[in-house]
């Protein structure tokens, strides 16, 4: 009989705990008597939630009887939603550029010095593509270049100066040429690979900057090589340049997308 009324009583603790928290979200600092006054809640009971916090280090507390702000623990919980963030906010883009282009569209992030699929489409596609999500892959590979191209020189040595996987005859492993390869990226802002990663397809990728201008992110399109041709390579190319940027811009990007 008592377990119920235990229970509520530990949601409703749960739910000032987080109604506190989100206080912190439309205004930088509070003093405890007027976060109390502005939920509701008893002045005690907000003390004793936020001195909790605090010693979480949820919240922290300038000087003695200072404001409380967020604290460390709060910043690097905001820190890894956000390294979650791309790709559902990249969704909504990807899924438009499905519907435009009929092919295959993937979402790859920087994992270490390969890249992983994060996410793939295939809305009314016929493209067999070898790759699913949760694959890791050579950032030698396909739309791997992409990335690579807008690291730094010190990764760049590290990821070339190591054994280059090979998928089909038509991946890249030669240092030199993968240089003029990114530099090309580089210049054109996407990257049209052909057969690197499954034979008979040709793929199409560009960068996603985030907000602070890194690539870490890029979109792909994959589609047979027998419908490719040059207008229907460039129609394409367009649509996903114009999607990388469309997602840039979504992450918090205000310097012209995804170019180079």
């Amino acid at each position: 009989m008592t377990e119920e009324p235990a229970r509520s009583a530990s949601l409703q603790g749960v739910d000032r705990v987080l109604t506190v928290l989100e206080a912190f979200v439309g205004q930088a600092e509070w003093r405890v008597s007027d976060l109390a006054k502005h939920l509701g809640i008893h002045k005690a009971v907000t003390h004793r939630i936020v001195r909790s916090l605090e010693a979480r280090h949820y919240l922290e507390q300038a000087e003695a009887r200072g404001s409380y702000s967020l604290g460390p623990a709060a910043v690097a919980l905001g820190r890894a939603a956000g390294r979650r963030a791309p790709r559902t906010t990249a969704r909504r883009h990807l899924i438009r550029l499905a519907e435009q282009t009929g092919e295959v569209v993937l979402f790859y992030t920087l994992r270490g010095h390969r890249y992983v699929c994060v996410e793939r489409l295939d809305i009314n596609a016929e493209t067999a593509v070898t790759v699913e999500i949760g694959d890791t892959i050579g950032l030698n590979a396909g739309a791997g270049k992409t990335l690579l191209a807008y690291q730094d020189e010190r990764f760049l040595q590290e990821v070339l100066g190591a054994p280059l996987p090979r998928y089909t005859d038509r991946t890249p492993t030669d240092p030199g040429a993968i240089r003029d390869m990114l530099g090309r990226i580089r210049a054109q802002g996407y990257w049209v690979s052909d057969g690197e990663i499954t034979p008979g397809t040709v793929g199409v990728s560009a960068p996603v900057r985030d907000a602070d201008g890194g690539v870490r992110h890029c979109v792909c399109v994959t589609m047979l090589d027998r419908r490719v041709d040059e207008r229907r390579l460039a129609g394409v190319s367009a649509a996903v340049r114009d999607t990388a940027t469309a997602v840039s811009q979504s992450l918090g990007h205000r310097d012209g997308g995804a170019g180079p």
